[in-house]
């Protein structure tokens, strides 16, 4: 007999199967941590996913909520007029309160409203057309923050070429063969239908710096002006439109807190300087054209919708005329106030 009772090839098969049960083990764990991280992956993503979603709700219900308001409240020369109670009759307005339950001011005042968003409304005829360029509000408003004679006056050529339906090259202005010579889209030669398309204005880079164009596209609109609202221009739009400075501009919009702002005597008298703006050219309430601008703190930019008030339109009464996403820095305030809380 050589001894072997076939014992040793049982260990053997019993390590065997050991390793095997280990390596199994080790499989499943690594497929487990597999099936872990991406569970996780996916969780995240869909958390991003139903975040995003819940702050385009949140945006989407604050700007639909804003729209019934405009089309629902009476206004007077700063805004809106909210009341808590709504109205289904027509009423004279000697039988209507001269005031409301509140106001929601159409100057660019910022407020916050639920889930964290913050708002505000602007009316478009406190602005500068950018389609208007050879208009003088346009020059002043550049000439407010600091552009030259020079590049102000080739910026007014380039966009009116720009926005006009010829070829016909205007003095310091460019057309087509410019913009192909620099290698650029050509003009649309038609009206930019927002101020973000003025940087497709051929050698706008080097006529306005980084900061005078951060400055200067919140105050231009695409709406063709038929005339002036001191009651709603932000300071800087008011002080170029008037030629003064910032305290005389001040003054203005000091003054509209108390009483509107609507005779080119009253702007005389607040600013201590010669006016040259026809009163028939002064508008007392704000116009049909408003801009609406959403957003949320810590995100970098907000939301800009154009809108024309249509009450007796077909269909709706407004018209979502525009809307793009306009990356901003510093404009969250820390507290705003509130509007109409149970509004809104």
């Amino acid at each position: 007999m050589n001894g072997w009772d076939g014992r040793g090839s049982g260990a053997a098969g019993q390590g065997f199967i050991l390793v095997a049960t280990l390596w199994i083990l080790a499989a499943l764990a690594v497929l487990a941590a597999y099936i872990n991280a991406v569970a996780e992956a996916n969780v995240a993503q869909a958390t991003g996913i139903k975040r995003a979603i819940d702050e385009d709700l949140a945006l989407r219900s604050a700007e639909a909520t804003l729209l019934y308001l405009l089309a629902t409240n009476r206004m007077n020369h700063r805004g809106l007029l909210l009341e808590a109670d709504q109205r289904f009759a027509e009423l004279s307005p000697d039988d209507l309160p001269p005031v409301g339950d509140g106001e929601f001011w159409m100057n660019g005042t910022v407020y916050q409203g639920l889930d964290g968003v913050y708002f505000a409304a602007q009316d478009e005829y406190g602005l500068v057309s950018i389609n208007q360029p050879e208009a003088p509000p346009f020059a002043a408003l550049l000439r407010w923050f600091g552009v030259g004679l020079a590049d102000r006056s080739r910026l007014v050529g380039r966009i009116t070429d720009y926005v006009d339906t010829d070829d016909e090259l205007t003095l310091s202005g460019a057309e087509r063969f410019a913009y192909q010579r620099a290698g650029q889209m050509p003009p649309a030669n038609w009206i930019m239908a927002t101020p973000v398309e003025m940087k497709r204005v051929l050698g706008m880079g080097q006529m306005l710096d980084a900061s005078q164009q951060r400055a200067l596209l919140p105050l231009l609109t695409s709406r063709p002006l038929a005339g002036y609202n001191f009651n709603t221009m932000p300071l800087e739009v008011a002080g170029a439109v008037l030629e003064v400075d910032r305290e005389a501009a001040k003054a203005v919009v000091d003054q509209r807190l108390q009483a509107p702002v609507w005779r080119s005597l009253q702007l005389r008298e607040l600013t201590g300087s010669a006016v040259d703006v026809p009163d028939d050219q002064i508008l007392r309430l704000p116009s049909s054209f408003v801009r609406l601008m959403l957003w949320r703190p810590g995100r970098g930019g907000r939301w800009l919708v154009g809108v024309e008030m249509t009450p007796y339109g077909e269909s709706a009464p407004w018209r979502r005329d525009y809307q793009y996403w306009e990356p901003v820095a510093g404009h969250d305030p820390e507290e705003p106030p509130r509007l109409a809380t149970a509004l809104l």
